[in-house]
């Protein structure tokens, strides 16, 4: 009988926490051995997530400092920026292994940190060997990483978007807008994303320059001068819908397309196109991969050959967090990839 492997989980009370929570309760291999929360230590897990209580019966969330005495083999972070690489440098030095889901490692560059941020990095001196946490780019890099980044969901979708045609050089130019659902804004509600100010609205929440455009630009090897990347809130509460109007650098067909798309999806596990026909299909609606660590990838071309829509949908709190964190965490550990996200989406919902 395969062993059990240990994981902590900190930050555990926020959507990604719980979500990550949620995975490993099904997975073969993993097993909670900490929830970790400074604010709810002592607290029954249940409490803080009424859905998780008949499988984490009998389990409290345990302090910062009670944490460190374990010893897992692979500790989650999804922490708030900063805060994450500080507690990431203390949990490398104890050698665990770390996937972060906070923004604190996804860049290469402390300056480009500090510009994109605001602040100071924390721990700069692991930027150069945390490996961007989206296996579908560094699946080999994140088997070997003892430190793996989140990925920004905003970023993921708009990569998996993107990556066909910008692995062939073929993008003059990309103007990108994602259609996002509230629990982006995380578990606690400000002045902007309460429910009474937020229900119904279409607002522009990011118009042109988006953080997450910094992993996007340097992931896909993208000019900042040719990308733009705005968010809008719209009536949803997970799922995130990309869609980047882009200006090819020269003429293509339509079949040309699908072989660069299949040529980049065809092997990925978790990865589906949207069907050519019927039209209304062609772009990907989150509806369809909600609760599951799935994308839907698909594309519409202009009749003059040079613009088009490429698009995708994911469940920002899965594949734009904890899915692609329990993703790495299988490869840093020697488990298959897809090991304990075999769930399918649900629907209606």
């Amino acid at each position: 009988m395969n062993e059990k492997i240990p994981v902590t989980i900190w930050g555990a009370t926020g959507y990604a926490g719980a979500e990550l929570l949620r995975i490993i309760a099904r997975h073969p291999r993993f097993e909670a051995v900490g929830a970790v929360s400074r604010s709810k230590a002592g607290t029954a897990v249940g409490a803080a997530h009424p859905h998780l209580r008949h499988v984490y019966n009998g389990m409290d969330f345990i302090s910062p400092d009670d944490a460190v005495s374990l010893s897992p083999a692979v500790a989650f972070l999804a922490l708030p920026h900063r805060a994450s690489a500080q507690i990431a440098a203390r949990l490398l030095e104890a050698g665990q292994k770390v996937v972060d889901l906070s923004a604190d490692f996804r860049l290469k560059s402390a300056e480009e940190y500090k510009k994109w941020y605001g602040v100071e990095h924390p721990a700069p001196q692991y930027l150069a060997e945390a490996a961007y946490g989206l296996p579908e780019l560094h699946r080999a890099e994140i088997a070997q990483a003892r430190l793996v980044s989140g990925v920004g969901c905003n970023a993921a979708a708009t990569i998996t978007a993107l990556l066909p045609v910008a692995r062939a050089g073929a993008i003059e130019e990309a103007r990108v807008e994602c259609r996002v659902g509230s629990s982006e804004s995380g578990a606690v509600a400000d002045e902007g994303s309460a429910h009474s100010v937020r229900s119904r609205a279409l607002r522009v929440v990011t118009p042109f320059v988006h953080r997450h455009a910094a992993e996007v630009t340097q992931e896909l090897s993208l000019p900042l001068s040719s990308f733009t990347l705005g968010v809008t809130a719209v009536e949803l509460v997970r799922g995130i819908q990309c869609l980047a109007h882009v200006t090819l650098k020269e003429r293509l067909r339509e079949a040309d397309l699908w072989k660069l798309y299949r040529s980049a999806w065809n092997d990925e596990p978790f990865v589906s196109f949207t069907p050519a026909k019927p039209t209304h299909f062609r772009i990907p609606d989150p509806r369809f991969v909600l609760g599951s660590n799935r994308v839907l990838t698909g594309f519409m071309l202009a009749e003059d050959g040079r613009r088009m829509i490429a698009a995708s949908a994911i469940d920002n709190l899965m594949k734009g967090a904890a899915g692609s964190a329990v993703q790495c965490a299988n490869l840093m550990t020697g488990l298959p990839e897809i090991c304990g996200l075999d769930m399918m989406p649900l629907y209606p919902a």
